[in-house]
């Protein structure tokens, strides 16, 4: 078994023409894996391009070993499982519902599987709530169970922490932390949090969509990294063991019309 459960070698990928353009990258397995980047470098359309909802143009893509071209949509839940940032419906679904529409190799999710993962994340009360009725952190840890409950050994997650106060932010951080150690799965979130990154076991950093640089957080969580992934200095210093990022305040906000 490879160590990586996710490679992309030359890759070239996007929806009516590429947006990420001769990508080379590797995700561990297992572990927490978070790709940064600006808005529009390619973050989700790398986690769609594992699911086949992004275009493969050139290169490979390898899950598990195996070409991601030879793996038939069919078989992809055996692999992998994607959530979304929000899930949206026209249906009024319970959270059992929700989770329950995950599938789970060659079938779908059963009643007692999706109470397992509910429970596991501590929220199997709001199994018959209405998913829509629902706070944006308990969302997003039922897109979470839904995830787990699919047992595939990668779970891609968008933007898993976007709109969380802060305690609900670290209660998910906490819980994506607990899962790859306990079910040795590999977890792949896309977004902006750096919060997040300093506490993955492997951070990849993309602009334009082409790799800037991947490695452990601190590979990636410094100065000269972060400034130049995002165009604005960033300082980012230690201080008791804990880090701490600056933004220095030298942007202009005037309205020069």
């Amino acid at each position: 078994m490879s160590n990586y459960i996710v490679r992309f070698v030359n890759a070239r990928i996007g929806y009516d023409e590429p947006i990420i353009k001769d990508l080379t990258l590797s995700i561990p397995r297992p572990s927490l894996t978070t790709i940064l980047g600006p808005n529009g470098s390619g973050k989700t359309t790398l986690l769609r391009a594992v699911i086949k909802y992004a275009k493969i143009f050139g290169g490979y893509v390898y899950i598990d070993g195996k070409n991601l071209n030879e793996v038939p949509v069919s078989n992809l839940p055996k692999y992998v499982s994607y959530s979304p940032t929000e899930i949206y419906s026209q249906l009024s679904l319970t959270v059992l519902d929700v989770v329950m529409s995950a599938r789970n190799g060659g079938g779908w999710v059963s009643e007692d599987e999706a109470m397992r993962a509910l429970k596991y994340l501590g929220i199997d009360e709001l199994a018959y709530r209405n998913f829509d009725e629902l706070s944006t952190g308990q969302k997003r840890l039922v897109l979470i169970a839904r995830a787990l409950a699919s047992k595939a050994p990668l779970l891609l997650l968008d933007e898993p922490t976007s709109n969380l106060d802060l305690g609900n932010k670290y209660r998910v951080i906490s819980i994506l932390r607990r899962i790859v150690k306990d079910r040795e799965v590999t977890v792949v979130t896309a977004g902006h949090d750096i919060d997040l990154a300093m506490h993955s076991d492997w951070v990849i950093a993309i602009k334009n969509g082409e790799l800037l640089a991947m490695g452990t957080p601190s590979d990636i969580i410094n100065d000269k990294v972060l400034s130049e992934l995002y165009d604005i200095k960033i300082e980012v210093f230690d201080v008791g063991g804990r880090r701490f990022i600056y933004i220095h305040g030298n942007i202009d906000f005037t309205n020069d019309e």
